[in-house]
């Protein structure tokens, strides 16, 4: 996109995760110089392009980043965060602070408007946009005056994504029978954790769609591209562990709301969008939008689009060159796709020879052949488990059978 050797570093406010390695990777390859938070002693550290910041940074807070961020001893950097915390807390800073250190972001209010869940369903119900049925309570509402349809074909959906997946493990609780709901929701309520209660959406992985781009400065959408799910785990609220890029026309419906989206918020930055086709309508059905990097952005750069730099030009006020086709067809698995595959291989619904040719048709999101490292890494850690789980499994039963015996 841009030749010249840049000038000013990336500081990638980021952790242990692949999608950190893909950021990474992303930047080294546009010969950016980078620094990352969060990811000493992890496989991300491996890469050959990581740098370890030059100082340590904990809290999640507009405060917290400030301070670090000042204290920093270089003069000016480009700030990209990787949560929707870290997102908030980047948005929040001074004047001061943002300029020495800029980022391509949307504004807090935005991004609270996304973020929160709450928030989000009742924007998509002001714009007419397409989403699920969804209840949310009002102030001083009680979860008693839920009239008992609106639990039909629903479950619960935390208005905090993340911090209700730290507590529970799961993106959404199932419930058979309202009382069941009101106590899941309750018990939620005393953890912190405000829930709303969404209708599911039926029908297979493959009707789920991400529409993933990047939108600049001045409101401009200088990249999309589209993502098909063709397996996910956990089934119900699972992520998608094996996937294919599939051309926009197919989802113009999709992404024409999403423009009206973002033009209603003035959005700026990277994002990724996920819609569910609901074949009883005909309608692509928006469940959510991240406005941050997301796990599968390094698919979307090995199919031409490139959006983490997009964000870093962008952040410096430099023209950004729209992105408009990208490669169609190519597949991406991760491994945890293996647990999808034994559920199917046990129902007779997919075959080892079937597998083995997507697995060596698809890219692999850590193995990179330029950056081995980060992959061999998280190899290594996912067999240390996989052997300390099987001592311990085993210990377990010899404890067992002595004491039978």
């Amino acid at each position: 996109m841009h030749h010249r050797a840049p000038l000013i570093p990336a500081l990638i406010l980021g952790g242990p995760w692949a999608f950190t390695v893909s950021i990474i990777r992303s930047l080294g390859r546009n010969r950016i110089p980078l620094f990352a938070t969060g990811t000493d002693g992890s496989f991300v550290s491996y890469s050959r392009w990581h740098r370890a910041a030059p100082a340590a940074w904990g809290t999640p807070s507009t405060t917290a980043l400030s301070e670090f961020l000042m204290n920093l001893p270089i003069d000016r950097m480009v700030v990209i965060p990787s949560t929707d915390e870290w997102a908030l807390a980047v948005a929040e800073v001074g004047p001061a602070v943002a300029t020495r250190f800029p980022a391509s972001l949307a504004s807090a209010q935005s991004l609270r408007a996304l973020i929160d869940k709450g928030r989000f369903a009742r924007l998509l119900e002001e714009l007419d946009i397409p989403h699920p049925r969804t209840v949310c309570l009002r102030d001083g509402q009680d979860w008693a005056d839920v009239r008992r349809d609106a639990f039909a074909s629903a479950f619960l959906k935390p208005c905090n994504s993340m911090a209700f997946r730290r507590r529970y493990g799961v993106k959404g609780l199932h419930f058979k029978t309202p009382s069941e709901a009101i106590a899941l929701a309750l018990d939620a309520q005393r953890a912190g954790l405000d829930v709303l209660l969404q209708e599911y959406v039926p029908g297979p992985p493959t009707h789920h769609y991400m529409v993933e781009g990047f939108v600049d400065r001045t409101g401009r959408p200088c990249a999309r591209f589209v993502r098909q799910r063709l397996r996910m785990f956990p089934f119900d609220f699972g992520d998608s562990t094996y996937m294919v890029s599939a051309p926009l026309d197919r989802v113009r419906a999709a992404v024409e709301c999403l423009d009206r989206l973002f033009a209603h918020l003035s959005y700026r930055g990277v994002f990724e969008a996920e819609f569910k086709y609901d074949e009883r309508d005909g309608q692509f059905k928006l469940l959510e939008v991240n406005a941050r990097p997301w796990g599968f952005i390094g698919f979307a750069a090995d199919c031409g689009v490139d959006v983490n730099a997009m964000a870093y030009w962008d952040a410096l006020n430099v023209s950004v060159e729209p992105v408009g086709t990208y490669k169609v067809g190519r597949h991406c698995m991760v491994g945890t796709d293996r647990f999808a595959c034994w559920q199917l291989f046990r129902q007779g619904r997919l075959t080892l020879w079937s597998w083995l040719r997507e697995w060596a048709g698809a890219r692999h999101l850590l193995f990179s052949w330029s950056d081995p490292l980060p992959g061999l890494a998280r190899f290594m850690q996912y067999l240390r488990l996989a052997i300390v789980g099987r001592l311990a499994r085993s210990e377990r039963t010899a404890r067992t059978t002595t004491r039978s015996a």
